[in-house]
């Protein structure tokens, strides 16, 4: 076991022993790849149901999180673990299957292993099986590792035998001609598994209506992560380290987005811009940011109605088809900014009407104003220091909008590295769920 495993991760070699603690009974298959020293998808086969109902409940007790349940795929459970660098994926198996079709015994692979190690001939026929039944082509990494166990496979009586069982002999014997996989085999294959068993048609189609209803769905999937607060508090700095601290996880899941929320002048607001203008020069903000405000304006009313609808249509347009896909999409400010940055977001009333749609998680990146102040004035961009009174305000509303939207403050002046891994930690576990 330890030979076997020794070019492992820690984590991995860390977990198995914790089912050999608990004298849980498994195999490593299709793990070739992880005992050369890749950190990848562990996969892991249990002798019977109550093994791989045991490594369920102690991977949970060590932080794992569901990924993938037996809804998705039957015989089949997938959890990760992210611990802000590398990501674990450790993927259970009851039965040697693909698409919820059995393609081996897995009592006689128990019987012939050589320690957690299949068998040469199981080996040949897995790595077989898994191409005609679930990845339908044949990578080059696998080509090697197929050539070398047909060469090195002794006991064709044992594997025919299997084959025979299952019914997809025919099939094996044409794939191992070339290693390479066609529509022809592919049918013949699964044609002489649903004639040993002809209900298996029932799981098959079970599995395909569920994936066709999983993507026509119009539920969002994803995990929306919105950064808000003053100019100045870092907010794109910290979405883009986001970014790159989550690529393990989220290339391993569904991928990422980020996206900057906040303002982006139009050809729409540069029209209203001139409307309202007293000024030369005076900006569509102007108004609404102004000190002096009003009990009801309905400009900024109107001003307002316009930002948000300007703002649903960058949300469904930007946001929500990623959100669809089921990636991890970060924002920088988002729709709550408004009650933080304008004056009269406090009087407004159209503003206390329109539906938000609503974050998975809302930070808050507060800092005092003279910190503010002073990194205005030593950014690389040339920014417009607003006066100290007018920022006091500002950090109020956000600090309250911050409180009635369940946000999580994070002290943009402490430690960034910390800021991030606290935003990680709560958020990933959501996230794969």
């Amino acid at each position: 076991m330890k030979d076997v495993t020794a070019s492992m991760s820690e984590e991995l070699q860390r977990i198995l022993k914790l089912f050999d603690l608990h004298n849980v009974a498994y195999l490593l298959f299709k793990c070739e790849h992880i005992l050369g020293g890749q950190n990848k998808n562990m996969d892991v086969l249990f002798r019977n149901n109550d093994d791989y109902n045991n490594a369920s409940r102690l991977l949970e007790g060590e932080g794992y999180v569901l990924y993938m349940d037996e809804f998705v795929e039957k015989y089949k459970k997938m959890y990760l673990f992210f611990d802000g660098k590398t990501v674990s994926a450790i993927h259970l198996h009851r039965e040697v299957a693909w698409h919820g079709v059995v393609a081996l015994d897995k009592k006689k692979m128990f019987e012939r292993a050589q320690g957690k190690i299949p068998s040469t001939e199981d080996s040949l026929l897995i790595h077989s099986a898994h191409a005609l039944f679930e990845n339908f082509k044949v990578k080059e990494y696998h080509r090697a590792l197929l050539e070398k166990y047909k060469e090195e496979a002794k006991d064709w009586n044992y594997i025919d035998c299997q084959l025979s069982e299952f019914g997809w002999k025919k099939s094996f014997y044409r794939f191992l001609q070339r290693f390479s996989v066609n529509s022809r085999i592919i049918v013949e294959a699964y044609g002489g598994r649903l004639r040993r068993e002809p209900l298996l048609i029932f799981t098959l189609l079970k599995k395909a209506l569920g994936a066709a209803a999983r993507k026509i769905s119009l539920k969002k999937k994803g995990y929306l992560l919105c950064l808000i607060g003053m100019n100045g508090t870092g907010k794109s700095t910290t979405k883009e380290a986001l970014l790159q601290a989550y690529h393990p996880l989220t290339r391993f899941v569904a991928g990422q987005y980020g996206y900057y929320f906040g303002w982006k002048q139009s050809l729409l607001g540069k029209f209203f811009s001139v409307l309202s203008s007293k000024k030369k020069g005076e900006k569509l903000f102007d108004k609404v940011s102004e000190e002096k405000i009003k009990s009801f304006d309905l400009f900024q009313e109107f001003l307002f109605l316009f930002i948000y609808f300007k703002f649903l249509a960058r949300y469904v347009k930007e946001v929500y088809p990623h959100l669809r896909r089921n990636e991890l999409v970060i924002c920088d400010r988002y729709f709550y900014d408004l009650y933080g940055q304008y004056p009269y977001s406090e009087n407004s009333k159209i503003l206390k009407i329109l539906p938000i749609p609503g974050s998975d998680k809302l930070f808050l990146l507060d800092a005092t104003v003279d910190a503010v102040m002073k990194r205005d004035k030593a950014g690389k961009k040339v920014r417009v220091v607003q006066p100290q009174e007018k920022l006091e305000g500002q950090r109020r509303r956000y600090l309250e909008t911050a409180q009635k939207h369940g946000a999580v403050f994070l002290n943009a002046e402490s430690d960034f590295t910390e800021n991030i891994y606290t935003i990680i930690m709560k958020t990933w576990e959501d996230y794969v769920r």
